[in-house]
């Protein structure tokens, strides 16, 4: 126990020594996680919150189809619907227009007339349902000038996608479907009135009959996308921990190098207790760069008006998260120091590795706005393992079940590393470089 707590002590205070080393272990992820905060915020929300498209509507029904739509769009909360610009109304003409010039995304026109139009066509069909049980009533189509259906244009800018654009005309389409069907109903009870003086229609309005529930699998109530504060502190608390493979290589490699190894070796002291001892130090490292990071994400984001970081009642999950992540850093670490010969090898190697795997693993762009075939490739990164793990307790409140398949693969990914570590170094002892 002596030997290896003198082996610790030896670690602390060389990496104590090295203050730039300290820097760039501690001082730089909290200026990154503030740094691309501050630069994601505006534009993360724009992604994450359900978008709100402003739209030009014109009305020039001015009579219930169009006052419904109207109605419609304002209470959906996707569009912010417009009637004027430049306290002035907005024509069919200035709102074509306005989409071509890119102004406006979308821009709807309700031709005049065309709720008068829809009475008429339902008029017509009730007189012919009528007619089929004997009370055609010939009144129904007074004053009825047949004519083809009316058209409700809507103008899109061609950068408008797809998608929206069909969720857009199929809003329409329903408005339109909910004005006529209401017609038909209202019509239906006043000729069945007027054949039948007793007949008392109810004072009621058609509802649909089928309803739908949206349910997400998941441990909350609601499908949640994270914040840029749930995103980055994760982010850059699991880069950080990773990035740990330049001191800790580097300092395999010095000993190596300088000869020290040698010297250590000549004592009785096993290599595995030195590398035990490295793996101690740093791994108190990574504690406290989580330590720093969750800090940043609670107490300094607010002050630059980003949302604070809730971390919620499951501590031992976040704990467990943390030391398992830590743990893979660390054996990545390990493995590189032990199979690099030279400090430019472990440090070019290292990084690039890990700048890989961070890009590839959602570190900086999430994986949920990747395409399908980075988010499979995503899946064979460490760093995406640790990412979904804190991404369950941040995001989706969940505890020690939610955490246990990614711990699990950080911890084999930890065991893999080591085990081939011993491997190589039963084959090439560490002190023929």
């Amino acid at each position: 126990m002596f030997k290896f707590i003198s082996a610790v002590k030896k670690e602390y205070l060389l990496l104590l020594r090295d203050k730039a080393g300290i820097i760039i272990l501690f001082i730089m992820p909290m200026i990154l996680i503030i740094i691309f905060s501050l630069l994601q915020e505006v534009t993360w929300n724009a992604i994450a919150q359900e978008p709100k498209v402003e739209m030009l509507f014109v009305n020039n029904d001015g009579d219930s189809l169009g006052i419904n739509m109207e109605k419609g769009l304002r209470s959906s909360g996707f569009f912010d619907v417009i009637d004027s610009v430049n306290h002035a109304k907005v024509t069919a003409e200035s709102a074509r227009a306005a989409v071509k010039k890119g102004d406006f995304l979308i821009a709807i026109v309700v031709p005049k007339g065309v709720t008068k139009s829809m009475r008429a066509n339902v008029r017509v069909a009730v007189a012919k349902t009528l007619s089929g049980f004997g009370m055609f009533n010939p009144n129904l189509l007074n004053n009825i000038v047949p004519k083809g259906a009316d058209t409700v244009t809507l103008y899109f800018d061609p950068t408008i996608r797809k998608a929206f654009k069909n969720a857009v005309v199929s809003s329409i389409k329903e408005f339109n479907y909910r004005s006529e069907t209401g017609m038909i109903f209202r019509s239906f009870n006043i000729e069945m009135s007027k054949q039948f003086p007793a007949y008392k229609p109810a004072d009621i309005e058609y509802k649909e009959s089928l309803q739908f529930k949206e349910v997400f699998p998941n441990y909350v109530e609601r499908e949640e996308i994270p914040t840029t504060v749930q995103h980055n502190v994760p982010a850059w608390a699991i880069f950080a921990m990773f990035f740990i493979i330049i001191p800790l290589t580097g300092s395999m490699i010095k000993e190596r190098e300088e000869g020290s190894l040698a010297r250590l070796m000549s004592m009785p002291v096993s290599y595995i207790h030195l590398l035990l001892a490295k793996v101690t130090v740093y791994f108190f490292v990574c504690l406290v760069q989580s330590f720093l990071m969750i800090f940043s994400g609670i107490f300094i984001l607010p002050l630059f008006h980003i949302p604070m970081l809730v971390i919620g009642n499951h501590i031992i999950a976040l704990t467990l998260m943390t030391i398992a992540t830590a743990l893979a850093a660390l054996g990545y670490g390990l493995l590189v120091g032990t199979i690099a010969n030279t400090h430019q090898q472990a440090a070019a190697f290292g990084a690039v590795s890990i700048i890989i795997l961070a890009a590839i693993g959602g570190v900086w762009v999430p994986v949920y706005l990747m395409p399908n075939v980075m988010r499979h490739v995503a899946m064979i990164s460490p760093l995406n393992w640790g990412m979904t793990g804190f991404y369950n307790i941040f995001l989706r409140q969940g505890g020690l079940i939610t955490i246990m398949i990614p711990a699990l693969k950080l911890v084999a990914f930890f065991l893999g590393s080591v085990l081939i570590t011993y491997i190589y170094r039963k084959i090439k002892s560490p002190l023929n470089i």
